[in-house]
């Protein structure tokens, strides 16, 4: 799994290829897209995750993709550092957004408005190319049926998905501890990066709950 473009491949891993459908929460997909573009900032040397908190360590090397742009200047324009959950409440949306105009712009998916008894459904996003569109959820599947074959990319993603709690996304079962296991042997900003994920999931879920 290639270290860039993170977000459209969780995006990708999260939705049926065939029917566009999210197989998770809005709110958990959210999540997932900031903290994989986040983590793909990461793994560039362009952001780090310190005491918790997401900050800036390069604002050059090449970095010049709309998306990519968008999340550095938002973090370089803190006055002080945030946690990934502060980052995914406040930039999920409009992570989605670019996420979506990128795979749309790149012929990966196409867009559809759902109707829904008598009223219009949320956008769904089935494949424009199959192959693209349904790639990133097959080589993840593989790596995690054959876990000595990880990659770092494929790793942290994996890790992502088992922080939040969506490992049902997949067609067949996963041991909980490979995801452990996985997180625990990442670099630790990285490491530190899924722990703010899991951090995040619970304060969804207590949310929710209440």
């Amino acid at each position: 799994m290639s270290r860039s473009h993170l977000a459209e491949n969780f995006f990708l891993i999260v939705h049926d290829p065939f029917t566009g459908k999210l197989t998770i929460s809005r709110e958990l997909l959210d999540c997932g897209l900031v903290a994989a573009q986040l983590a793909d900032l990461v793994l560039s040397g362009h952001l780090d995750i310190v005491d918790d908190r997401v900050v800036v360590t390069d604002r050059t090397g090449g970095r010049d993709e709309e998306l990519d742009l968008y999340v550095l200047d938002a973090v370089a324009r803190q006055k002080s550092a945030h946690t990934v959950r502060v980052w995914s409440e406040s930039i999920g949306g409009i992570v989605f957004d670019l996420v979506v105009k990128r795979l749309l712009d790149d012929g990966v998916i196409r867009a559809e408005k759902h109707r829904a008894m008598l009223r219009r459904g949320p956008e769904r996003f089935p494949a424009q190319d199959l192959l693209r569109a349904s790639g990133p959820r097959l080589r993840l599947e593989h790596m995690l049926r054959h876990p000595t074959e990880f990659d770092l990319p494929g790793a942290v993603t994996a890790a992502i998905v088992g922080a939040l709690g969506v490992e049902r996304t997949f067609e067949f079962d996963i041991e909980r501890e490979l995801f452990t296991e996985l997180a625990e042997n990442l670099p630790p900003s990285l490491e530190r990066l899924v722990a703010g994920v899991a951090a995040t999931v619970a304060a969804i879920s207590l949310t929710i709950r209440r």
